[in-house]
């Protein structure tokens, strides 16, 4: 039987690192990453049809066991769950979980130094609670109202959808995954264990796509440099995902895209979660987390807040 490309995702959720992974990923020989990191093709650009996904994407495949791609927003739009069963019901999807109050905030840091934002932490998980009650991002509709949010071309007046509470209900979307998919098709790891034993955590990846399990990548220094727009104003414009920014992407050289993004954006220290705040938000979580444990049967008091 022919098998069917791609066979993996690197699903999410965002601010897990899903772009290390990619990075891991690709430097084994046996598996080919897409050379889009994001292709969001379950999400934003499924109606162009799988023969775009494949040529896009994966025309370059050859002799690779195991070829994927790395897109985060998958993990928390149940809408995609069933578009990925029906492209390839063999699937096997990688997701990576790490503190869901840090995760959260990781999530609204990047989008206040990107012009997405404008609202404090608290009050953005306000208006992100309230969301949830009419966007559930679930069905037909949900695909609809994602592709229309996503598709704008100006976010400075409207933050548009919020997700760092969806990003963050690890067992709410672990659970509409197992609806669809076994869990032998699913492989759970952690961000503390991948930082804190990378060849090793790796090897549990490797196995799981069936692999070399024994291979280590000889490239280990994947960064994720934090940057703070210096031009505030450009950002709806020219920032990352634009419909400009692609355009100018595609016609202008490689250096001066390089240049006008350094001229931008500045290498700056991260934002600091502060007690009050992760005490306010732990609200939003703590029940998942307890019902994780118990879908997960793994002890996570380390996350908990008192």
């Amino acid at each position: 039987m022919q098998r069917i490309i791609p066979n993996f995702l690197v699903g999410g959720p965002p601010k897990c690192a899903s772009t290390s992974l990619n990075f891991y990923l690709k430097q084994h020989p046996e598996i080919y990453m897409s050379p889009v990191k994001q292709t969001k093709f379950f999400s934003l650009d499924y109606d162009q049809g799988t023969d775009f996904y494949l040529q896009q994407y994966f025309a370059n495949v050859a002799a690779e066991k195991m070829a994927g791609e790395a897109t985060p927003t998958y993990f928390l739009l149940p809408f995609v769950i069933e578009r990925i069963k029906k492209f390839n019901p063999d699937m096997k999807l990688i997701f990576c979980l790490r503190n869901p109050v840090e995760r959260a905030y990781s999530g609204w840091s990047m989008r206040i130094n990107n012009g997405t934002e404008d609202l404090p932490f608290k009050e953005a998980l306000e208006a992100n609670a309230r969301q949830r009650a009419d966007h559930p991002f679930t069905g037909e509709q949900g695909a609809k109202e994602w592709f229309a949010d996503q598709k704008r071309n100006d976010r400075k007046d409207d933050a548009g959808f919020r997700t760092y509470i969806e990003g963050s209900m690890y067992a709410y979307n672990l659970k509409n995954y197992y609806q669809h998919f076994d869990k032998s098709q699913i492989k759970i790891i952690f961000l503390d264990q991948l930082q804190k034993d990378l060849h090793g955590t790796l090897r549990t990846l490797f196995e799981f796509l069936g692999v070399q399990p024994d291979f280590q990548v000889p490239n280990t220094e994947q960064k994720n440099t934090y940057k703070k727009s210096k031009i505030k104003f450009l950002d709806p414009i020219l920032g990352k995902n634009k419909k400009l920014s692609k355009l100018l992407s595609r016609i202008m050289p490689k250096s001066f895209k390089k240049t006008i993004l350094d001229k931008m954006y500045v290498e700056g220290s991260k934002k600091k979660l502060m007690p009050e705040e992760r005490i306010f938000a732990w609200q939003y979580f703590k029940d998942e987390v307890n019902e994780l444990e118990q879908l997960l049967n793994i002890d996570l008091s380390h996350w908990k807040v008192n």
